[in-house]
């Protein structure tokens, strides 16, 4: 088969995993275990056939070429998410010091199977940005967040500006590379487990400068009081009356 025949052109999905150099010989092999286990379960979950993708594996790092036929919005929007979900179940519980925290990147063009892994210059380019600096940064910035993703200004503008998936633009952060094979904007996404909520519209609001009252900080409503009404026909004496309620007083 020649050049010519094995031509195509894919979304290529980098996925690589923080730290992996810091683990021995038998963590290494944990790692990769669990990595390859999170991916196959974010791709059940979203839908897609993950025996289909043509994989190139390099330690804690796959790349991998998606058929065409399976939709690059799905990849980047539900399998991302399901992604981040299944990666958050396994992190449930543990140390921060023993999260597993993953980068990934996507890039649309040519690529195919050569006879030692990818060739075509989107393998090159999705390459160079899961493994910039940039992308680097943004997850060891971010310790609330254990999957942050990049991608090209292509595939960004493609599938999130055009409104494809169900994120938002203003999701992702524009960053400016400089790299070796890619120049230009790129988007990360930081999938993070906590973000600040939007101020509740009946929440009670700040008066006269002073911080804003909650339900909890008013003061008690006082329980009713019970009322008694007597009615008396014909002269009474001042005092205090009691009145018998089956050999009790109420005063």
């Amino acid at each position: 088969m020649n050049d010519k025949d094995r031509f195509a052109r894919h979304l290529v999905l980098g996925v690589d995993a923080k730290g992996y150099s810091g683990h021995d010989a038998v963590g290494q092999d944990e790692l990769q275990k669990t990595l390859l286990g999170l991916l196959d379960r974010a791709a059940l979950a979203a839908g897609l056939d993950r025996s289909r993708w043509t994989c190139q594996y390099q330690g804690d790092c796959e790349f991998s070429l998606v058929p065409q036929d399976q939709p690059e919005p799905r990849i980047v929007d539900d399998f991302m998410r399901e992604l981040d979900a299944a990666l958050d179940r396994h992190n449930h519980s543990r140390l921060p010091e023993f999260r597993l925290r993953l980068r990934a990147a996507a890039h649309f063009g040519v690529a195919y199977p050569s006879d030692t892994g990818f060739a075509g210059q989107a393998a090159v380019v999705a390459a160079r940005l899961l493994n910039s600096d940039e992308l680097k940064a943004a997850l060891e910035e971010t310790p609330d967040a254990d999957l942050a993703l990049v991608l090209s200004d292509r595939v960004f503008t493609d599938i999130v500006a055009n409104r494809h998936v169900s994120t938002r633009p203003s999701d992702f952060l524009r960053v400016g590379l400089e790299l070796r094979d890619y120049t230009g904007a790129a988007w990360i996404r930081l999938f993070r487990r906590s973000r600040p909520s939007a101020p509740d519209p009946a929440a009670p609001q700040a008066q006269d400068g002073g911080a804003p009252r909650s339900a909890a900080d008013a003061p008690a409503a006082e329980p009713p009081r019970a009322q008694v009404q007597n009615t008396f026909h014909g002269p009474v004496e001042a005092g205090v009356i009691g009145i018998n309620l089956g050999g009790g007083n109420l005063r």
